[in-house]
């Protein structure tokens, strides 16, 4: 061997080397994070049933209106029935609930024709021994005294004393076409007072 050779042997790399076995690939996701993200996944899902379940059926409410509505009609009023009024006065925001027994002739009914009877009301509850029933009025209620005129122009004082109905009170020896311009508008409407006192005091005001 020349010196080239003990040159070249001296500096030679090794062959590489190569298993038949294969490599083992280990998992590199950590098993915590693993179960962290499952459940994660788990709380989005159950969020998104509890969202797409139908209101009532999550809150335990009542049947739907139109399926109530349907229950009631298979049910009529009986002698002892209880109508129930709730009325709402628009003027002054006051509300009264009057109750009072189930008109004779409506003894028998069922909700259809206890609704055409008072048309201008809302059924909200039907039941054989008691009918729930609410409207809202443009009158004053019963807490209040109304000037306006009658049908010949006359100032008069009127009293709610019925509920949804004014009833008259005193008549005054006043005219509206007396009254200024400016307020006749206003009392034509009927204008609200809590006493009549108060009321003749405005006038007197308005007068001077």
């Amino acid at each position: 061997m020349n010196d080239m050779d003990r040159f070249n042997a001296q500096y030679r790399r090794p062959k590489p080397h190569f298993s038949d076995e294969k490599a083992e690939i280990r998992p590199t996701v950590d098993r915590r994070q693993l179960l962290t993200g499952g459940a994660m996944l788990l709380g989005l899902s159950l969020l998104l049933v509890v969202a797409l379940l139908p209101k009532r059926a999550v809150d335990g409410a009542s049947l739907p209106d139109a399926a109530q509505v349907r229950a009631d009609a298979q049910q009529t009023t009986n002698a002892d029935c209880q109508l129930i009024q709730h009325m709402t006065y628009a003027p002054c925001g006051h509300d009264m609930t009057r109750r009072q027994v189930i008109p004779r002739e409506l003894v028998g009914k069922n909700r259809e024709a206890v609704a055409s009877a008072y048309d201008t009301w809302q059924i909200t509850s039907f039941a054989s021994a008691e009918v729930v029933m609410e409207q809202t009025l443009s009158l004053y209620c019963p807490q209040h005294v109304v000037l306006m005129p009658d049908e010949g122009g006359m100032l008069c004082v009127f009293q709610n004393k019925y509920g949804d109905a004014l009833a008259l009170v005193k008549e005054l020896d006043l005219l509206l076409t007396e009254l200024p311009d400016d307020v006749q508008q206003t009392v034509r409407a009927g204008k609200g007072f809590d006493t009549i006192e108060a009321l003749e005091q405005w006038l007197e005001g308005v007068d001077s």
